[in-house]
């Protein structure tokens, strides 16, 4: 075991992301890529006229054309400071890019708006030289000043141009080590973190450490969203409330301009309309597609269907800081009643696993079955622990959202809390108005959520959920605010995860910090891990699936086929 960073011979950061079992197997036939300018293999990626489609048909690209992909709903607001819905989500993830990204078929981050990565002999400050001759959208020039202030606006809480409803997500996941960061010099962007942190580089792919134009920060301030300025592969043209969000491809986008005109990006909440309009061509693709959909349009030949891991993980956040859930025993009940096997299959259609490694899907380096009874269905232990708790009769509210699984996968959640002698009352919200609940303490008690890999790698689920600087302890369960002593033992063991680069290590701090969570909190019931269902039209190849399956909006390779 090593806890030393890693490094190549130029001094470059090696980071040792864990590697699914595909991955593996894609990193280890792409060695001889490593050397190969960004430009020019992105360039390779996106413009290669014998670009793959689905399942690794050759097939021709042409230049031109609409995309329209279906989302769940957009609240207007694409800011990498404010998390609303999956699609204003998406909408960031294509006009704004970072200094590293992840391509999905492979676990391994690449350099992106950075051209190299360099980590001090103590592990603690991270040089990034950043890409000369990136222009943002507006056409203002690309600086480390930009990362600075597209950074800060979410570290530093007296910011001017963040929101007021801002989630920060970036001070909550990417900024567990961050100290500080400045620019050296117009080129270079240092960040200083408070211990080694070797999956670093892989979380500034994430969406929240998207880099905006300095310029547009200063010209909108807080209203950023309705106007973001980045410098990815499309440019925000409009951006309308429930409605849609128009984007136009970039022509100077450092990757190689997209090979479609126009992507909009239409939310589309029944999943009728959905699936009528993807068979009619109204709609291109969509990664939202109803499970129960699915074997109906894998057989006709007008859409393609695509094979994507089941990465998504599907989830209870349980407030502890709510009087009707503030004993664990109510928590540990209502962990231990729901009927797993069946939401799999009733609200999944078969598209889902049971959690069998708890927050971590099978296809993750660090799945451990050893963690199958943190998950375990047992009506009677709960029903047990209900009335040692003085509970039975207690009302409890569970949200959810009202599209696509949510709802039948919260029926079937009532039925399960019923059974143990507890009242539920189940609420639905559009996604927007769940989102604004969902990381709010006063905005609810039970809240059915799902967390995509936008990282794949096990520190993406098990830090963001359970670590208590996250989003999700200190505003989804405010486990954060319990035993001081206890929060901090978990923290500890997180740490370790991030500190070697020993797979058998990694998963042994990660496997001990999920059960002492579950163990000392369970403030996070998981239910299971399900399958996005990415659909797109026959006529359009060069998609990437993989990323989609985890909600990442890749679509600058995608044309529609000659």
């Amino acid at each position: 075991m090593s806890d030393k960073p890693l490094r190549d011979q130029e001094g470059n950061l090696v980071l040792p992301v864990a590697l699914s079992r595909r991955g593996f197997l894609v990193r280890a036939g792409a060695v001889g890529l490593a050397a190969m300018p960004l430009g020019a293999f992105l360039a390779a990626c996106s413009q290669n006229p014998g670009a793959s489609g689905a399942n690794g048909e050759m097939a021709k690209l042409r230049k031109g054309g609409t995309v329209t992909f279906a989302i769940d709903g957009t609240n207007g607001v694409l800011d990498p400071a404010v998390y609303t819905t999956l699609g204003d989500w998406m909408g960031v993830d294509c006009v704004c890019r970072g200094l590293t990204t992840i391509d999905f078929d492979s676990t391994t981050p690449k350099m992106a708006m950075a051209e190299s990565s360099k980590l001090s002999d103590d592990g603690k400050t991270l040089t990034l030289t950043v890409r000369q001759g990136i222009t943002f959208h507006d056409g203002s020039p690309f600086t480390a000043q930009d990362c600075v202030r597209s950074f800060n606006r979410q570290l530093l809480d007296a910011d001017p141009s963040r929101p007021a409803a801002s989630t920060r997500p970036l001070r909550g996941s990417t900024n567990r080590s961050v100290t500080g960061v400045r620019a050296v010099d117009e080129r270079t962007f240092e960040i200083s973190l408070s211990q080694p942190d070797l999956t670093f580089l892989s979380r500034l792919s994430d969406l929240s450490a998207r880099i905006v134009s300095s310029a547009a920060l200063d010209k909108y301030g807080t209203g950023i969203g309705q106007h973001l300025v980045g410098a990815g592969p499309f440019k925000l043209v409009s951006a309308v409330p429930q409605q849609s969000i128009t984007l136009e491809a970039y022509p100077g986008y450092f990757g190689g301009s997209p090979l479609i005109d126009r992507l909009v990006l239409q939310q589309v909440t029944d999943p009728s309309s959905l699936n009528a309009g993807l068979q009619s061509g109204q709609i291109t693709a969509s990664s939202f597609v109803a499970h129960s959909a699915a074997k109906a349009l894998s057989a006709n030949p007008k859409v393609t269907v695509y094979n994507t891991p089941r990465r998504d993980a599907i989830f209870l956040l349980m407030n502890t800081t709510d009087p009707a859930l503030a004993d664990i025993r109510v928590r540990q009940a209502i962990n231990f009643c729901i009927d797993r096997a069946q939401i799999a299959q009733n609200a999944f259609f078969g598209y889902a696993d049971e959690p069998k490694g708890y927050l971590l899907p099978s296809s993750e380096t660090g799945y451990d079955e050893s963690l199958a009874d943190l998950s375990a269905y047992d009506v009677a232990r709960a029903t047990q622990l209900v009335t040692s708790a003085g509970a039975a009769g207690r009302a409890i509210e569970l949200i959810a959202q009202n599209n696509n699984w949510y709802p039948k996968a919260a029926q079937i959640l009532e039925a399960n809390l019923k059974a143990i002698g507890l009242a539920p009352a189940v609420k639905l919200y559009d996604p927007g108005t769940f989102s604004s609940k969902v990381f709010d303490l006063k905005g609810h008690q039970l809240a059915l959520w799902e967390r995509n890999g936008y990282v794949p790698d096990p520190e993406d689920l098990v830090n963001n959920m359970l670590s208590s600087s996250g989003s999700y302890a200190t505003r989804g369960t405010g486990h954060a605010t319990l035993d001081s002593a206890a929060v901090g033992q978990l923290d500890g063991l997180l740490v370790q995860g991030l500190q070697t680069s020993d797979a058998a290590a990694r998963k042994s701090a990660y496997s001990q910090a999920q059960r002492f969570f579950a163990e000392k909190f369970m403030a996070i019931s998981m239910i299971g891990h399900c399958q996005n269902i990415v659909v797109s039209s026959s006529e359009v190849g060069g998609v990437n699936a993989a990323a989609l399956s985890s909600q990442r909006m890749l679509l600058e390779t995608a044309g529609f086929k000659e």
